[in-house]
Formats: C-alpha cells, sequence, structure tokens
C-alpha cells in the first residue's frame, strides 16, 4: 500500500535537535517492509516528505517512532490517479441509479 508521509519538524526544535537528527539520519536503516519510492527535504527547511511503501503497520510505527522527538507526522494512504478517476466515476454512476 502507498502512503504519503509529510512530517515538519515539531515546534521545538533546536540547532542541537537539528545536529542530531542529522546524526541520527546518516546511521539509520528503515525495516526491509517499509520501502520509499521517493523522499524529499523541504527546501524551506521545515522538515519533509515521503511516498513509502508499506503494508505493515509495525514497520510504520517502528519508523515513525524512531522518528517522533523531531517531526509531527501525517501519513495518508494514496491511489493512482487513474484508479482513483475510474473509482470515482463507478461511485457516480451508482449514486444517479438510486
Amino acid at each position: 500500500m502507498l502512503f504519503a508521509v509529510n512530517y515538519p519538524f515539531r515546534a521545538n526544535v533546536t540547532e542541537e535537535s537539528h545536529k542530531r537528527v542529522l546524526a541520527l539520519f546518516a546511521n539509520w536503516q528503515p525495516p526491509a517492509a517499509y520501502v520509499f519510492k521517493a523522499h524529499y527535504t523541504n527546501a524551506d527547511g521545515s522538515g519533509g516528505l515521503a511516498l513509502i511503501e508499506t503494508d505493515s503497520a509495525i514497520a510504520a510505527l517502528e519508523v515513525h517512532n524512531a522518528w517522533a522527538p523531531f517531526f509531527e507526522f501525517r501519513v495518508v494512504p494514496i491511489v493512482e490517479t487513474d484508479k482513483a478517476v475510474q473509482i470515482g466515476l463507478n461511485n457516480i454512476k451508482w449514486r444517479e441509479s438510486i
């Protein structure tokens, strides 16, 4: 399953905590069940966003819990647009049929 993950820094970020995040990330590996399809840092320094694939809530918890002191996570399941359009069209047909 695909997820969009947005993770801004928590409000209490300091230069020291930012330094700690960079050191931790340089030495971190995600679990095998948590696959980054794309991973970006916001150019304004406010955090980042990722496109990940996982079927494991445990792997997601393992990743997000590791970084919880530094970031607030918003994790949203996503669907390819062509599939979403077809689902939307099917639902319109269903609603109009009643």
